[in-house]
This record gives C-alpha cells, structure tokens and sequence, in this order.
C-alpha cells in the first residue's frame, strides 16, 4: 500500500514523461495546422512518427482549436501555451482569432510575460496588422524573444495604438 509521500513523489516523478507526451502533441497539432496553411505535407511530420495521419480537415482543426485554447486558458503558464498561438492562426479554424489574440496579448502584457507577449506580437503581426514599432513610430526589423523590455515595449505601444483607434472610431469603452 502506497502512502501520501509515495503518491506524491510519483506524481513529480511521472511528471517528465507527461510533459514530454504533451510536447510531442503540440508538435503534432503544429504539423497538422502548418499542412492546412500550405496545403501540402508539413516537413515537421518528419519529426513524428510515420504512422500519424497528415491531413486534419475542417472538424478535426476546431477539435484542435478549442481544445488548445481551453489549454491556453486553463494553463496560460505551461511552457507550449507561447508556441500554441501560432498553430491556432495556422488552423484557421475560426472566424474570431484576430480579437482572441489581442485579449490574450491585453493578458500576457499584464502578466509581464516577455516570451509570450513576443509570441503573440509576432502571430498578430502575420494576421497583418502592424505591431513591430519603436518609440518614434519606425519599423523594428530586427526582434528577438530575448529582449524582454523591448518586447513589452513593442506591446504597450501596440495596445496604445488599437486604443487609440477605437477611440477614434467612437468605440470607446468610455463613450455613451
């Protein structure tokens, strides 16, 4: 018979293989979202094994979706939760994912979570609009996730922008 302390090391103990098993699904679900934006065989299926089905059709990609945005929401600190942003924009598996990632970006720049913010300043910038600006409104061209600072800088700016845009355009939360 197992005691508490048994249970609870073998929990932690269990917890590598875990993540490593969640990891590889992401990996997966990345493959399938990157085959349905180029409409051909993700060369991350290489990566996978063979025996995986390469095509996700419009059902299986909102599966995927709400189940990583789910995710998202109930793990926003769990280390695949930055990478999970891009599958859903490769997905396209629905018709609101532009003001999802503004919410989420609002969240993760409040969190001060310079690696995710940068994440979503660079999936929001493939969506096209234009979020990589520096103080003096000039193109930043060169990024890095590494730059900390820089990143939440880049997201403060852009957030003050759409605000200011919604502003304008008589949507503002403190109109009427």
């Amino acid at each position: 018979m197992s005691t508490p302390l048994d249970d609870a090391i073998n929990l932690v103990l269990a917890e590598e293989k875990h993540m490593s098993a969640v990891n590889d699904c992401f990996v997966y679900f990345a493959a399938l979202a990157e085959t349905r934006r180029r409409g051909a065989v993700s060369d991350i299926f290489q990566c996978l094994p063979s025996d995986l089905p390469t095509h996700c059709d419009d059902d299986g990609a909102l599966r995927i979706h709400n189940v990583i945005t789910e995710f998202i929401e109930k793990c926003p600190t769990h280390p695949n939760a930055a990478s999970a942003f891009r599958i859903l924009l490769h997905l396209r598996a629905s018709d609101d994912s532009k003001s999802y990632l503004l919410a989420k970006l609002k969240f993760f720049y409040a969190q001060g979570d310079a690696h995710t913010v940068y994440q979503l300043c660079t999936v929001i910038e493939d969506l096209g609009m234009d979020v990589f600006r520096d103080e003096s409104g000039a193109f930043i061209s060169s990024r890095s996730y590494n730059e900390g600072e820089k990143n939440l800088g880049v997201a403060r700016r852009f957030l003050e922008r759409q605000n200011s845009d919604t502003d304008a355009a008589g949507n503002s939360r403190h109109a009427g």
